[in-house]
């Protein structure tokens, strides 16, 4: 019957005989193109010496000692299948593990081995026992194994596998009340082993749920703690403890703020010795757990700006900073990527204290135009000296050599003062140093240059743009805003603008992720990547541009697994 079911399922039809949860794991195990005639384990990338391992070990080896004559072995994981520690009874049984590559370091999740006690426990987050024939691949029929989640005390999140093995002809009814006792044991050891700002960010959490909120979670700078509500807020744990390391969030704040997908939530910092040490953020439901729709889930009004749980200080912080900067220089450096927005905000901050600017474009000081653009540098200045409209020398870094000799002249001809500012310019960083000449006209300028942050990190901004504008401008779902607010946006404002134009044309009254342009949504998962395993994106759409789309000779050129190729064209959102 086992059999008539992969043949169904091969076919695309449904097992019957088997379990429901062994016919799912079936099917993953199929689609992520896992081979059932022998198991391909491939070395993992969990660190092996762990607080997890070193707490659970011990436990473990003690049990082991009672389990001595059972014919059958322990096998423990990190969160990603890795087996970090193995324990065997029986010769034979361990003989057989290691013909398997069951050994410490290789990742056994399901996506990698198929169906087994290991990646399907991991996979659905719940206990498993799976008998012979119900693994995926056929070298592993002879093992009977059950698996079961270890859970965090503290934060709830799966901290590894447990698993028992035997040989099926020596599997015995004690395996799965033997693997719950471990498994609480190991979570009791891990409860004392937490440090003391885990348990004080357990007990504010704790209080927060006694007083009856519907969302909770809390955060510190490793450790997320939520609740059912609380963990669908879109609330980005890194990116608020970042702003909490900066300075941004700091003690006896309190505040309330609206995220992304429209939930209004409050938040209030926890403090040991006047350091904010944690965050407890609370708020109602989701709309998504209220019955809306994805559509009706985004408000019209625009999105708050406080300051957290933001991702970015927002555009107030940042011309709060300028106006801070030009109110004490007389000559001021602005510098950013691209698209930036240095322009608009040395605009925004003059405009607000009430005063001009006259823009002179250094990037059209060239060939005939030279003369006439100095001779105009020269009356802004000189103007600027008495009181009149400051100067906005833009693209400073594209001046020529000689005009950037005789604006440097033009600049040691005007007084100096304490400030307010009198010149601001622009700067774009190139590939290279500047020249001698640009060099010495960047020295005449204070050497506390404002550098503006690219605009991936001020996704409240580009919110602003987006959401909450009047009809017949589309409303974005609460994914799509979310994908639009993890876009790098490597052409800054210029890139918002035509994607705002895009947005404009469209005669559909909502905005779902699936309408949005197909980078979108790859270049949004690539940037939660981290460098390495950005590289290692890149180097598998290389590999399969070389190979003309065929993942089989990619994988052969990777020196990887077809299987793992397709986890990492899956994790990466490589189409």
């Amino acid at each position: 019957m086992i059999d008539r079911d992969r043949e169904c399922l091969d076919s695309g039809g449904r097992a019957v005989a088997v379990r429901p949860e062994i016919a799912d794991s079936w099917k993953r195990s199929r689609l992520c193109g896992v081979d059932p005639d022998r198991v391909s384990a491939v070395p993992g990338e969990a660190e092996l010496d762990t607080r997890f391992a070193r707490t659970a070990v011990p436990v473990l080896s003690r049990m082991a000692e009672v389990m001595v004559g059972s014919r059958t072995s322990l096998l423990l994981s990190a969160p990603d299948g890795t087996m970090l520690w193995r324990w065997v009874d029986d010769q034979r049984l361990a003989a057989r593990l290691d013909g398997n590559d069951a050994v410490v370091g290789t990742r056994w999740s399901e996506d990698v081995v198929g169906t087994n006690g290991i990646g399907t426990s991991l996979e659905t987050a719940r206990p498993v026992l799976v008998r012979g024939e119900e693994h995926f691949a056929e070298a592993l029929h002879a093992f009977t194994c059950a698996g079961e989640p270890i859970r965090h005390p503290i934060t709830r999140r799966v901290a590894g596998i447990l698993s028992v093995t035997s040989l099926s002809e020596h599997a015995n009814p004690l395996m799965v009340p033997t693997l719950k006792m471990l498994t609480r044991e190991i979570a009791e050891q891990l409860f004392g082993e937490s440090t003391l700002r885990e348990r004080e960010l357990l007990q504010h959490f704790l209080d927060e749920r006694r007083r009856g909120r519907a969302a909770v979670l809390a955060i510190n700078h490793d450790t997320v703690i939520a609740d059912t509500g609380g963990a669908r807020l879109e609330v980005d744990h890194r990116d608020v403890w970042r702003q909490v390391e900066s300075g941004l969030i700091g003690p006896s704040q309190q505040q309330r703020t609206r995220l992304p997908g429209g939930v209004d939530v409050s938040w209030r910092t926890i403090e040991h010795a006047g350091t904010v040490v944690g965050l407890v953020v609370s708020g109602q439901e989701s709309p998504a757990a209220a019955g809306l729709s994805e559509a009706e889930a985004v408000p019209r009004e625009r999105p708050s700006r406080s300051p957290a749980p933001s991702t970015s200080a927002g555009a107030d912080d940042l011309q709060l900073a300028l106006a801070r900067a030009v109110a004490e220089v007389d000559r001021l450096l602005v510098s950013g990527g691209p698209g930036s927005g240095k322009r608009s905000l040395a605009d925004a901050v003059v405009a607000t204290g009430g005063a001009r600017l006259v823009e002179l474009d250094c990037a059209e000081a060239v060939g005939d135009a030279a003369e006439p653009w100095l001779l105009a540098a020269r009356a802004a200045l000189d103007d600027a000296a008495r009181g009149g409209p400051a100067v906005l020398l833009l693209h400073m870094e594209s001046v020529a050599d000689g005009p950037a000799r005789r604006l440097g002249v033009l600049l040691d001809r005007c007084p100096r003062s304490a400030g307010p500012v009198r010149v601001i310019a622009t700067w774009t960083p190139g590939g290279g140093s500047p020249g001698p000449a640009v060099q010495a006209l960047v020295d005449r300028f204070s050497p506390e240059v404002f550098e503006v942050p690219p605009l991936r990190t001020r996704p409240w901004e580009v919110l602003d743009q987006l959401v909450g504008r009047p009809a017949p401008f589309p409303v974005l779902t609460s994914a799509a805003v979310d994908v639009v607010r993890r876009h790098p946006w490597p052409g800054g404002y210029r890139q918002l603008a035509e994607f705002r134009r895009w947005l404009e044309r469209r005669t559909t009254p909502s905005v779902r992720v699936e309408d949005l342009p197909p980078r979108f949504v790859r270049e949004a998962a690539r940037a939660r990547l981290t460098v390495i395993q950005t590289a290692e994106a890149d180097a598998i759409e290389t590999a399969l541009r070389g190979a003309h789309g065929n993942k089989a000779a990619a994988a052969a050129a990777l020196g990887i697994s077809r299987s793992s190729l397709y986890r990492k064209l899956r994790e990466y959102r490589i189409a």
